[in-house]
Protein backbone atom coordinates (compact mmCIF):
# COMPACT_ATOMS: atom_id res chain seq x y z
CA UNK A 1 0.00 0.00 0.00
CA UNK A 2 2.82 1.92 0.32
CA UNK A 3 3.01 2.54 -3.74
CA UNK A 4 -0.50 3.85 -4.06
CA UNK A 5 0.16 6.34 -0.70
CA UNK A 6 2.89 7.46 -2.72
CA UNK A 7 0.69 7.85 -5.93
CA UNK A 8 -1.56 9.84 -4.17
CA UNK A 9 0.34 12.35 -2.41
CA UNK A 10 1.75 12.67 -6.13
CA UNK A 11 -1.39 12.89 -7.49
CA UNK A 12 -2.72 15.59 -4.73
CA UNK A 13 0.43 17.93 -5.12
CA UNK A 14 -0.02 17.83 -9.24
CA UNK A 15 -3.66 18.65 -9.01
CA UNK A 16 -3.40 21.42 -5.88
CA UNK A 17 -0.02 22.71 -8.05
CA UNK A 18 -1.82 23.45 -10.89
CA UNK A 19 -2.04 27.03 -12.06
CA UNK A 20 -5.14 27.13 -14.11
CA UNK A 21 -6.90 24.71 -11.61
CA UNK A 22 -5.94 27.58 -9.20
CA UNK A 23 -6.86 30.15 -11.09
CA UNK A 24 -10.88 28.90 -11.02
CA UNK A 25 -10.21 28.02 -7.39
CA UNK A 26 -11.09 24.33 -7.92
CA UNK A 27 -10.70 22.83 -4.98
CA UNK A 28 -9.20 18.66 -4.51
CA UNK A 29 -10.37 16.76 -1.37
CA UNK A 30 -9.54 12.85 -0.68
CA UNK A 31 -12.99 11.58 -0.88
CA UNK A 32 -16.16 13.68 -0.59
CA UNK A 33 -16.28 16.89 1.27
CA UNK A 34 -19.66 17.43 3.59
CA UNK A 35 -20.06 21.21 2.62
CA UNK A 36 -17.89 22.15 -0.54
CA UNK A 37 -19.37 24.03 -2.71
CA UNK A 38 -18.62 22.92 -6.90
CA UNK A 39 -16.85 23.43 -8.94
CA UNK A 40 -14.25 20.59 -6.98
CA UNK A 41 -11.98 17.45 -7.43
CA UNK A 42 -12.58 14.52 -5.43
CA UNK A 43 -9.75 11.54 -5.55
CA UNK A 44 -11.76 8.36 -5.15
CA UNK A 45 -11.13 4.81 -6.26
CA UNK A 46 -7.67 3.16 -5.71
CA UNK A 47 -7.64 -0.49 -6.62
CA UNK A 48 -4.15 -1.63 -6.72
CA UNK A 49 -3.14 -5.16 -8.30
CA UNK A 50 0.23 -6.89 -8.12
CA UNK A 51 2.27 -6.19 -11.30
CA UNK A 52 5.15 -9.18 -12.48
CA UNK A 53 7.71 -9.54 -15.19
CA UNK A 54 10.21 -12.01 -15.38
CA UNK A 55 12.71 -9.82 -13.66
CA UNK A 56 10.62 -7.87 -11.14
CA UNK A 57 7.39 -6.45 -10.03
CA UNK A 58 5.72 -3.85 -9.29
CA UNK A 59 1.71 -2.39 -8.76
CA UNK A 60 -1.15 -1.98 -11.37
CA UNK A 61 -3.05 1.32 -10.18
CA UNK A 62 -6.80 1.99 -11.22
CA UNK A 63 -7.72 5.25 -9.80
CA UNK A 64 -10.08 7.97 -10.47
CA UNK A 65 -10.55 11.27 -9.98
CA UNK A 66 -14.21 13.16 -9.58
CA UNK A 67 -15.14 16.64 -10.69
CA UNK A 68 -18.25 18.52 -9.78
CA UNK A 69 -19.79 21.36 -11.04
CA UNK A 70 -23.17 22.99 -9.55
CA UNK A 71 -24.21 23.95 -13.23
CA UNK A 72 -26.52 21.70 -15.36
CA UNK A 73 -24.80 22.28 -18.38
CA UNK A 74 -21.96 19.73 -19.33
CA UNK A 75 -19.54 21.89 -20.84
CA UNK A 76 -18.18 23.63 -18.29
CA UNK A 77 -17.31 20.18 -16.86
CA UNK A 78 -15.98 19.19 -19.89
CA UNK A 79 -13.61 22.07 -19.54
CA UNK A 80 -12.63 20.97 -16.33
CA UNK A 81 -12.16 17.51 -16.94
CA UNK A 82 -9.85 18.36 -19.91
CA UNK A 83 -7.75 20.11 -17.56
CA UNK A 84 -7.99 17.23 -14.68
CA UNK A 85 -6.46 14.84 -17.96
CA UNK A 86 -3.81 17.28 -18.60
CA UNK A 87 -2.47 17.66 -14.97
CA UNK A 88 -2.42 13.54 -14.13
CA UNK A 89 -0.96 12.74 -17.39
CA UNK A 90 1.83 15.46 -16.88
CA UNK A 91 2.58 14.17 -13.78
CA UNK A 92 6.09 13.51 -13.27
CA UNK A 93 7.26 9.97 -13.31
CA UNK A 94 9.85 9.78 -10.54
CA UNK A 95 9.34 10.50 -6.89
CA UNK A 96 9.93 9.50 -3.07
CA UNK A 97 11.59 6.45 -4.41
CA UNK A 98 8.91 5.12 -7.15
CA UNK A 99 8.58 5.58 -10.47
CA UNK A 100 5.52 6.03 -13.28
CA UNK A 101 6.50 3.47 -16.13
CA UNK A 102 2.97 3.86 -18.04
CA UNK A 103 0.19 6.29 -17.15
CA UNK A 104 -3.05 6.72 -19.06
CA UNK A 105 -6.48 7.59 -18.93
CA UNK A 106 -9.02 4.76 -19.30
CA UNK A 107 -12.38 6.58 -19.07
CA UNK A 108 -14.25 9.91 -18.61
CA UNK A 109 -17.95 10.31 -18.18
CA UNK A 110 -20.51 12.72 -17.22
CA UNK A 111 -23.88 12.30 -15.35
CA UNK A 112 -26.41 14.31 -13.50
CA UNK A 113 -26.43 14.20 -9.62
CA UNK A 114 -29.54 14.20 -7.46
CA UNK A 115 -28.59 17.58 -6.14
CA UNK A 116 -28.80 19.24 -10.15
CA UNK A 117 -25.05 19.10 -10.17
CA UNK A 118 -23.32 17.06 -12.55
CA UNK A 119 -20.45 14.67 -11.87
CA UNK A 120 -17.69 13.67 -14.00
CA UNK A 121 -15.49 10.64 -13.45
CA UNK A 122 -12.09 9.81 -15.02
CA UNK A 123 -10.48 6.65 -14.68
CA UNK A 124 -6.64 6.56 -15.03
CA UNK A 125 -4.15 3.53 -15.18
CA UNK A 126 -0.92 3.58 -14.15
CA UNK A 127 1.74 0.79 -14.10
CA UNK A 128 4.29 1.50 -10.76
CA UNK A 129 8.00 0.27 -9.76
CA UNK A 130 9.45 0.95 -6.29
CA UNK A 131 13.14 1.87 -6.88
CA UNK A 132 14.44 1.78 -3.78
Amino acid sequence: MRASQLLQRALYAALTGDAALRSRAVEVFDGPPPDSRPPYLTIGIDQVRPWRWKDGGGHEHRFQVGAWDKRSEAMPLKVLMADVERVVLSMPRRFEGMRIVTLTLVSAQTRPNPKAWIQGVLEFRALCVMEN
